[in-house]
């Protein structure tokens, strides 16, 4: 059936369609009943650079999270700037 669906639908979203387990014919009827949802537009400024962003790190939203941020929310590149940082310091043992 899903082969029927990506060939596209007729404009009254209905096709006929073959069972290949019984060799019934069937005629299907797609619907579809859109969601939507809306959520106010929230601005956040960096801690760390003062960038505005929508699209804010902190701890508990994201994992890992850098020691040297706990308790700031970030930009997506100051969050990989220390994550990045943070990682080639832990790669480096000293013997």
């Amino acid at each position: 059936m899903s082969d029927a669906l990506s060939d596209g639908l007729p404009d009254d979203n209905k096709f006929d369609w073959e069972c290949e387990s019984c060799e019934k014919e069937f005629e299907v009827e797609v619907e579809f009943t859109p969601n939507y949802s809306a959520d106010k537009i929230v601005w956040y400024e960096c801690d760390v650079c003062n960038k505005k962003t929508r699209d804010i790190y902190k701890e508990g939203k994201i994992f890992p999270f850098p020691k040297a941020l706990i308790g700031k929310e970030v930009c997506y590149e100051c969050w990989i700037h220390t994550y990045a940082k943070e990682l080639n310091n832990e790669g480096i043992e000293e013997s």
